[in-house]
């Protein structure tokens, strides 16, 4: 089946020159007095037909490029862009809007541009200008318009339009909640109906919700193209790096401070003791630690704590001291391994923050961070931290729906 959209080896750059007498200079001369920005670089990717595809990466990463490209707005510099199909999209607020018309003549107007004939624009006003709930804001000049009012009147004129493709940049960011709720109802009706949608979002619950596939984007080239689940878990481990890399940027390392008593490693295991970093939600598993203490006669307790490495949220902990386990006594060398069984985690990296203490779990002698430090796996999007099992019930009708 021909796809949608196609991109092949897809690359746009700009010319930047410092002064603008500079490009009259170089027409003149003939001597380059510009340097080239690569907004994207070799991209290549496909869209099938009726797909759902989101698009991520941070800001300057090329999203929006990718996107004028798709609609015409401008030309690639190199490589083949192929699309099939009427398209309508939703770009920068206001784009297509001329400030000085009112909110209804500029309805009529960019439905127009997107390739309605009169008569279609006379058919489908009146239901572009009920979805924008606009009321008498309708006769005013969108220059008086709020950023979510644009939004609105955008995002009217483009599902009413009726195109194969929709490309959205975006513009659920600026919305109010009632009219969020209305525009992803209008995405899912668009789903339904077998249209392509290109959602391009910060929102990563969106597209994850949303999107089948997801294409994520960094500093102009393509960087993971599949499943929005898998694509959206490495763009947060990727975020979450980058955050800790510009903190500890320029800091001094700390020197060790001296501790008679310090972890030598720890190892994340499953049920068998085989070293592991993947989990499904419900195994067992093991967290093997190996202490050293100087002196023998110092009673050790330890604390191992769960942190989703996203956020940092402490999920739980466990101790020994808690327990009522028996402190590490009489050695220089301890193993100790803790079980954590039927482990309830969602999907999601985490991280475990290990200390070793003294006789009243009171003075830490050590603390070990491994971040992270195994993953949780899972087919589907789940809010939250944890999955408890639980039952549906409906009445009257009795009809009882299990969950687990």
């Amino acid at each position: 089946m021909e796809p949608a959209v196609r991109a092949v080896e897809l690359s746009k750059h700009y010319d930047i020159y410092r002064r603008p007498i500079d490009r009259a200079l170089e027409i003149l001369t003939g001597r380059a007095r510009h340097t080239v920005f690569p907004a994207l670089q070799d991209v290549s990717f496909e869209v099938e037909k009726g797909e759902t595809v989101g698009i991520i990466g941070q800001n300057g990463a090329g999203k929006s490029t990718l996107l004028k490209l798709l609609c015409g707005i401008t030309r690639q510099s190199s490589g083949t862009l192929e699309t099939h199909g009427t398209i309508a999209s939703i770009l920068e607020l206001g784009t297509g809007f001329h400030p000085e018309f009112s909110g209804r003549d500029n309805a009529a107007l960019n439905a127009a541009i997107l390739g309605l004939s009169p008569s279609q624009v006379r058919e489908r006003l009146p239901a572009i200008l009920d979805f924008s709930e606009l009321g008498t804001f309708l006769d005013r000049p969108v220059k008086t318009y709020s950023s979510g009012m644009y939004m609105r009147l955008a995002f009217s004129v483009a599902v009413n339009v009726n195109p194969d493709i929709l490309i959205i940049d975006e513009a659920l960011a600026v919305g109010d909640g009632h009219f969020q709720k209305k525009c992803i109802d209008k995405i899912r009706e668009f789903q339904e109906q077998g249209k392509t949608i290109l959602f391009c979002s910060h929102a990563l619950y969106y597209i994850s919700s949303i999107c089948r596939r997801t294409l994520w984007l960094d500093h102009g080239s393509v960087m993971r193209y599949g499943p929005s689940l898998d694509v959206v878990h490495d763009y947060e481990t990727f975020l979450l790096q980058r955050d800790r890399d510009v903190a500890a940027e320029g800091e001094p390392q700390p020197e060790r401070p001296p501790t008679p008593v310090w972890f030598r490693d720890i190892v994340v295991c499953d049920r068998s003791g085989t070293p592991r970093d993947r989990f499904a939600r419900g195994e067992d598993i093991q967290v093997r630690l190996s202490i050293h203490s100087d002196d023998a006669s110092q009673p050790v307790h330890v604390i191992v704590g769960i942190h989703r490495s996203a956020d940092d949220l402490q999920c739980f902990a466990v101790g020994t001291h808690a327990d009522g386990v028996p402190p590490l006594y009489g050695r220089n060398e301890y193993e100790l391994t803790v079980r954590l069984e039927d482990v309830p985690l969602l999907r999601g990296d985490y991280s475990i923050i290990a200390f070793a203490g003294d006789e009243n779990a009171m003075t830490a002698f050590d603390r070990r961070d491994v971040r992270p430090a195994f993953s949780m796996t899972g087919e589907r999007f789940e809010i939250g931290l944890i999955s408890v099992r639980h039952q549906w019930e409906s009445e009257p009708a009795g009809v009882v729906a299990a969950a687990r």
